[in-house]
């Protein structure tokens, strides 16, 4: 691949007046705008597998607790928004996705202590009291987290 280049060597002071008040005008706006660029959203995705003539049972405790909790975390802002997927395989596998969008990583154990109020708020427990029976009805799979390229939660 061949490329045509035209280098132009301008000498004298003329082309430091010109290129240095553009240069730091630059560097002054790009700082502020750095740090007001929109941060892109994180998700976290949990699978689980609902063990076997649970299913019902599973899909009553999503729509009871799991559903109004996570709507309760929505209006909080708290998360940006929710999905609960269900896939079913051939061989009757019933397998649960839960992803959760939030606009910014929480610290440690904060979303925690988000699932607790909004809990509260609605059935008067904790989720740990909210959601006891879950561990009977399905395993926890795996977790993953998806970042926007380039940032770090």
């Amino acid at each position: 691949m061949s490329t045509n280049t035209t280098v132009v060597l301008v000498h004298g002071a003329r082309l430091v007046r010109c290129t240095l008040p553009i240069l730091v005008g630059l560097l002054a706006l790009a700082a502020p705008l750095v740090g007001q660029a929109r941060h892109g959203h994180f998700y976290h995705v949990n699978y689980y597998q609902v063990r076997p003539g649970q299913e019902k049972a599973y899909d009553s405790a999503l729509v009871d607790v799991v559903t109004p909790v996570f709507d309760e975390l929505v209006k909080r802002k708290a998360v940006v928004s929710y999905l609960l997927l269900t896939k079913i395989a051939g061989s009757g596998e019933n397998t649960h996705l839960v992803i959760v969008e939030v606009a910014t990583p929480s610290a440690e154990g904060t979303f925690q202590r988000e699932l607790d109020a909004a809990s509260q708020a609605l059935f008067h427990k904790s989720w740990s009291d909210a959601t006891v029976r879950f561990p009977e009805l399905r395993g926890f799979m795996h977790a993953e987290l998806y970042t926007p390229a380039g940032q770090r939660p």
